[in-house]
């Protein structure tokens, strides 16, 4: 009888962790990484800077998606603009270490650049190449 008890606690023990994990999300995919058809990742990295000062891209039917994730220790935020610094999209915040973020644009063929608006951060300009 205690063996039948035990093996009842061990399966129900078992089940209940189960649905805890898949509750919290349980997915092994780490937040920080690019969803499926980015075409281009941006980093913020220390220093005040991008990861890269020129990005490459071609566009798909004129869309280019872009992921952006914050490797430094303050707040940036990322815009993407055309040649007369006009805004070409809701910009992506990336408010702490860590946080990420991704959009679709739909860009010309064309040079755009990638800038941080946090005061401080003007030498945050790269160039984004769309082809």
């Amino acid at each position: 009888m205690r063996t039948r008890l035990s093996t009842s606690l061990a399966l129900a023990a078992g089940l209940t962790l189960s649905l805890i994990v898949s509750a919290c999300g349980g997915s092994s995919a780490p937040a920080d990484t690019a969803p499926a058809g980015t075409d281009v990742e941006i980093h913020a990295v220390e220093g005040v800077a991008w990861n890269k000062t020129k990005f490459e891209v071609t566009a798909t039917d004129g869309k280019v998606t872009i992921f952006s994730r914050n490797d430094s220790s303050i707040a940036h935020n990322l815009y993407v603009l055309d040649k007369d610094k006009k805004v070409m999209a809701p910009f992506i915040d990336l408010p702490k270490r860590g946080a990420s973020g991704s959009r679709d644009i739909t860009l010309a063929p064309g040079e755009y650049h990638i800038v941080c608006k946090v005061p401080g951060h003007s030498n945050m300009n790269a160039t984004l190449l769309v082809k």
